[in-house]
């Protein structure tokens, strides 16, 4: 009788060690059929219906989605902070000491470009919002012409009518001469590059883009601000001038071309 109960607390126990291993090292075999005919059986399945395309919240930088409350409408970055992102863009971590503003009137683009470790490097690139008269320089007051040729900026003026402006100091020395050389008069002034999306014969940028050129101007200092004012990107093309009136044009384009070499 001993024996007997002996073998059986043996058995039970061989069979409790192998019922606990099978329960730990056979898992992956047991458990799919244990799920399948226990747990999947008492849970309530919902149907999932896919939602159409109309259905779906579209969600924007500028507006916050109406059905999402965590959601957050897009912070409106000032002109200070987009220019310091663009400045870190092109790898400057300070502003830059030197600043040359590149108009191109065929291509419509105003560049700004930044002295970094003796090399030119493009910040921005801001499209006009409005044009006015054609390619080729300006020659009098009234004639809605961009001028064309090298200038500076003179003043900065906080209190434009077309936002902010900067004043291009046309007429420089080389458009005087040529005018006294061909009996020309009243040569007009006042080309700014401003705000706003109208113009005559100046350069419009936009409200927000004058911002940052206006602030980025200020800090460079406009005795360190040159303007380069082309008809086309010499960079990529020329040009065949083919009037003889004015001869001295095939060197004022030169000059431009020479000066945009440094800036690829």
């Amino acid at each position: 009788m001993k024996n007997f109960l002996l073998h059986f607390l043996l058995f039970i126990t061989l069979l409790s060690l192998l019922t606990l291993a099978f329960y730990i090292f056979g898992k992956s075999t047991w458990y799919p059929y244990y799920k399948k005919c226990f747990i999947e059986q008492q849970v309530q399945t919902i149907p999932c219906k896919e939602p159409t395309p109309k259905e779906i919240p579209i969600v924007t930088n500028q507006t916050p989605c109406p059905e999402c409350p965590s959601c957050k409408e897009a912070p409106k970055l000032s002109s200070e902070q987009r220019l310091k992102r663009s400045l870190a863009d092109s790898d400057f971590v300070i502003y830059p000491k030197k600043l040359t503003l590149i108009g191109l009137k065929n291509e419509q683009l105003l560049e700004v470009w930044g002295e970094l470790k003796g090399k030119q490097v493009l910040i921005r690139t801001y499209p006009f919002t409005a044009f006015s008269g054609q390619l080729g320089p300006k020659f009098r007051e009234g004639d809605r012409q961009i001028p064309e040729g090298i200038y500076g900026i003179s003043y900065l003026n906080p209190n434009s009518k077309f936002h902010l402006s900067m004043r291009v100091n046309y007429p420089n020395a080389f458009d005087k001469k040529m005018a006294k050389r061909e009996g020309r008069t009243k040569l007009g002034g006042d080309i700014m590059i401003h705000g706003s999306n109208r113009t005559i014969g100046c350069v419009p940028i936009g409200d927000d883009k004058i911002e940052e050129l206006y602030f980025l101007a200020e800090k460079v200092g406009i005795e360190n601000i040159k303007v380069i004012l082309s008809p086309i990107d010499f960079r990529l093309t020329d040009v065949n001038i083919k009037t003889k009136k004015h001869s001295w044009m095939k060197d004022l384009y030169s000059n431009i071309k020479h000066e945009m070499l440094p800036y690829q």
